[in-house]
């Protein structure tokens, strides 16, 4: 996804999420504060739903209630939640593999 999201011309604002999820103690770092301000922030919001998440669920409602643009990918297959397939104005993305993927989300975001 990082590569997809750089070659169609965009910044990843939250580099976090492409290692571990934490360097150092979750003490020092207010992860809700973070993240809920990079989903505000950001011009356009990318988030895999393929897994359940709770929080990636939180960030997407973020996202949206500031207005931000949407790109859900899954991979084919994956039932997401229902109130995801019917989040108003989201762009859906799904893939077969990392190719597939990256093919399809860079078309997404150019467009």
């Amino acid at each position: 996804m990082a590569k997809a999201i750089e070659d169609a011309g965009h910044e990843i604002t939250s580099p976090w999420v492409l290692g571990p999820i934490e360097h150092s103690s979750v003490a020092i770092i207010d992860v809700f504060q973070r993240d809920m301000k990079g989903a505000e922030d950001c011009d356009t919001l990318v988030a895999d739903v393929s897994e359940p998440s709770i929080g990636v669920g939180m960030e997407i409602m973020a996202a949206y209630k500031k207005g931000r643009r949407i790109i859900l990918v899954s991979r084919k297959g994956q039932v997401i939640s229902r109130m995801l397939q019917h989040l108003d104005g989201k762009k859906s993305v799904e893939f077969e593999d990392e190719d597939d993927l990256y093919s399809h989300l860079k078309e997404e975001l150019k467009s």
